[in-house]
């Protein structure tokens, strides 16, 4: 596999991964802000592509891939309630972060290809580290909020033409989800 980079994908990789490299060293205060703009900065740069590009369908995906992840982790986040090793609160699965950096990372891969994904998967890698290191997650909360990240990017991005997902908001029981329904 012949794997080549443009300019175009060499200087966003390039901010970033200067960005993460503070973060993993802990060098900076107020880090765990700062790995969070790392982590929404991946969705967003593929964002910014797609409209750039007239990729309005890609950015529809991108949109709903981040609403999903989004929702998903909340969803577990306060039904899991475990407790993180810093002891600050109970929501520390999955992983937000790696959730959002991942989702960006697998949407990029799986519209525009590897080239575009593989710097954004190190640098969600970084980022994973990171909060692992600052006691903010286990690994296992990393490793599960990269999963849904990866399932979410793949999911809305790869096409399946019997799947449709869409959300659902109930006004009378103020709740709201989404539906996943298939043919076969």
């Amino acid at each position: 596999m012949k794997i080549s980079f443009r300019k175009q994908h060499l200087i966003p990789s390039l901010i970033l991964l200067s960005m993460s490299q503070h973060c993993i060293a802990g060098t900076i205060d107020g880090v765990g802000s700062e790995s969070f703009l790392i982590s929404i900065s991946i969705p967003l740069i593929g964002g910014i592509y797609s409209y750039t590009s007239g990729d309005i369908e890609g950015l529809k995906e991108l949109t709903m891939s981040c609403a999903i992840t989004a929702q998903v982790t909340a969803l577990l986040k306060n039904t899991v309630h475990r407790t993180r090793p810093n002891g600050d609160d109970d929501l520390s699965f999955p992983s937000g972060h790696a959730a959002a950096a991942f989702t960006g990372a697998s949407y990029l891969h799986h519209r525009y290809g590897l080239n575009w994904g593989l710097p954004f998967y190190a640098i969600g890698t970084a980022i994973g580290i990171q909060r692992v290191n600052v006691k903010d997650h286990y690994w296992t909360d990393v490793l599960a909020g990269a999963a849904l990240g990866y399932l979410s990017g793949y999911l809305f991005t790869v096409k399946f033409p019997n799947v449709w997902i869409s959300p659902d908001f109930n006004p009378e029981r103020n709740a709201y989800g989404m539906q996943m329904n298939m043919s076969f």
